[in-house]
């Protein structure tokens, strides 16, 4: 039988991230499992002319941003039966989901992706297929709007 204790949901606030919550609400009500509700914040590099701030009062800016909108995920599934835990850190996305499944041991990573062109996805990279190759538990990724089994 399958045992899933622990889902680790990383999330970029878009539409997939959404959809793939909706999905690791589903699994957590299934199989009793509690969730991890995960942002990561990318660095700003150094010499990035982003805005007039200074870059530690934009970083400052960018994580209080990431708690609020976590609250308001938090709120919006207020319903849940099963333990949330909503954590934000800075660094680069794939590799800080990896080390947090390995860290808190997840069962299953259930994420959203764009599905970026094969251009963009050449220039830019996939996180989603980042995590797939490296992460140690099985990862569940979930496009938007494609054909799903949940119904809002």
């Amino acid at each position: 039988m399958i045992n899933i204790k622990k889902i680790l949901v990383p999330t970029d606030f878009s539409e997939p991230g959404r959809t793939a919550l909706r999905y690791a609400v589903e699994f957590a009500d299934q199989f009793g499992s509690s969730v991890d509700l995960f942002h990561v914040i990318q660095a700003v590099p150094a010499g990035a002319m982003l805005s007039y701030r200074p870059l530690d009062e934009l970083q400052a800016s960018m994580k209080a941003h990431a708690e609020e909108e976590m609250d308001k995920l938090h709120t919006e599934w207020s319903d849940y039966s099963f333990p949330v835990q909503k954590i934000v850190v800075d660094g680069h996305p794939f590799v800080e989901i990896v080390r947090h499944a390995k860290k808190s041991d997840a069962d299953l990573i259930i994420m959203g992706t764009h599905g970026r062109g094969a251009i963009a996805h050449m220039m830019l990279g996939s996180v989603a297929e980042k995590v797939i190759r490296k992460a140690h538990c099985p990862v569940l990724t979930v496009r938007d709007p494609e054909h799903e089994f949940i119904h809002p």
